[in-house]
């Protein structure tokens, strides 16, 4: 199995939360929410067993690979977005980090800079994006 990539605050969140966990099951007496410690426990250590954490520091990349943090240009009304790619664990869109799952991710991934890249919408018109600067760790 690949190597799960995670951001230093994603493998710290994962920790936390299995400490937590670890804790409430010897305190727990109800048997379903057991049942449901169990299975999250076990599922967060398959998590950390299979993953690396990525580094802090970030340089130019030279194509867009999960751990990017990109910075795209909607080519229609010149918005510009930055987010970082992130396993679908951590994704939280309100932060900027988009799963490698997403449309968009899915379509940037592999592109170098100035690439432009379309992104189809179920309704609408298709969103197309240029890719304008690319950090890897």
């Amino acid at each position: 199995m690949a190597m799960l990539k995670l951001t230093q605050e994603g493998t710290r969140n994962l920790e936390k939360e299995l400490q937590y966990l670890l804790k409430r099951k010897k305190q727990c007496r109800n048997t379903s929410e057991k049942e449901f410690i169990h299975k999250r426990v076990s599922e967060i250590k398959d998590i950390l067993a299979q993953s690396i954490t990525w580094p802090m520091v970030r340089e130019a990349g030279y194509h867009v690979e999960p751990g990017s943090t990109v910075t795209i240009e909607d080519t229609v009304h010149r918005e510009r977005y930055t987010y970082t790619i992130v396993h679908p664990f951590e994704a939280d869109p309100r932060e900027n980090m988009i799963s490698v799952q997403s449309p968009i991710a899915k379509a940037a991934i592999g592109k170098t800079v100035h690439s432009t890249f379309t992104v189809r919408v179920p309704f609408g018109e298709d969103l197309t994006y240029t890719i304008l600067d690319i950090q890897n760790c």
